[in-house]
């Protein structure tokens, strides 16, 4: 008897909670932004490009470091692994510059990745989260 209130307990309680009624954003052909790298937030800023990736059907990458533009491979099979990427070469300032190689150095270092509603995280091998991403939809 004592179980079956202790178990009425637990239901009603359950119940009370709020359920994520968001659901998991698909890897594929949503425009990623850029929150954090490393654990550093990233602020948008008008007079730059917003640091972003587009993971194409095709096993193509493409985006933003925040400074330059990119564009290379990606690998599901096991994980989440980027390939060599392409970028422009323009002058960054700081702190820009310090920024965006430190975006495509957690990109180099991803060997997975967790979605939870519209937020995405890029882990690396040791499962430390390297980039927090927010999807929106591709513009």
């Amino acid at each position: 008897m004592k179980f079956l209130f202790v178990l009425a307990i637990f239901i009603g309680l359950s119940a009370c909670s709020p359920i994520n009624s968001v659901p998991d954003e698909p890897l594929l052909d949503r425009y990623w932004r850029v929150r954090e790298v490393d654990g550093k937030l990233l602020s948008a800023s008008d007079n730059r490009a917003e640091a972003h990736l587009v993971l194409d059907t095709g096993n193509r990458v493409h985006g933003s470091d925040g400074c330059n533009r990119f564009n290379g491979s990606y690998d599901t099979t096991q994980g989440l692994r980027f390939g060599r990427m392409a970028s422009t070469m323009m002058a960054c300032i700081p702190p820009i510059d310090l920024l965006a190689r430190e975006f495509l150095m957690a990109l180099n270092a991803t060997a997975s990745y967790r979605i939870q509603g519209k937020q995405m995280d890029l882990l690396d091998a040791e499962g430390r989260i390297r980039v927090r991403l927010e999807a929106t939809f591709l513009k």
